[in-house]
């Protein structure tokens, strides 16, 4: 009886019921991240996608996978200033939205109106690897992680 207090005391797969209610400097990068990635994603599909286009500028595919490289940013960052989420569960939850992107991805093959594209499978898988990063590199230099609001 005493195991399964335990087990529910810590949460569940991705979330810590002690973290959700904790507004800290992890959960304050998170959200900045969140913001910035977002308008950098949204900067690269208005300004720098119809710049490629009109110009006919080779760039390896970055302009027509913009959405997922960087929206899988997004997501990621957002995720984790919701749930904020310790160093296990963030990395569990990053690993869910890479495979879920790249699932939804491959389903535009059977989708009545799917557009499968490699490029956004490679954005994703890219896009991912460098945020799981980030927040790695996040997890080493926070080191003291100082609360500033528990409610």
């Amino acid at each position: 009886m005493q195991n399964q207090s335990k087990i529910k005391s810590k949460g569940n797969f991705f979330l810590d019921k002690e973290n959700i209610r904790t507004i800290d400097t992890f959960r304050v990068t998170y959200f900045i991240l969140f913001i910035v990635f977002f308008l950098l994603t949204e900067a690269g599909r208005t300004l720098y996608r119809p710049y490629i286009y009109e110009n006919n500028i080779n760039d390896f595919g970055i302009a027509d996978s913009m959405g997922n490289l960087g929206g899988i940013f997004v997501q990621l960052f957002f995720g984790l200033a919701l749930l904020n989420s310790s160093k296990t569960k963030g990395i569990r939850l990053i690993c869910f939205f890479i495979i879920g992107y790249v699932l939804y991805e491959t389903s535009q093959l059977i989708l009545p109106k799917g557009v499968f594209d490699w490029k956004d499978i490679y954005g994703t898988l890219i896009g991912g690897i460098i945020g799981l990063l980030l927040f790695l590199l996040l997890q080493k230099l926070i080191k003291r992680n100082k609360i500033i609001y528990r409610f």
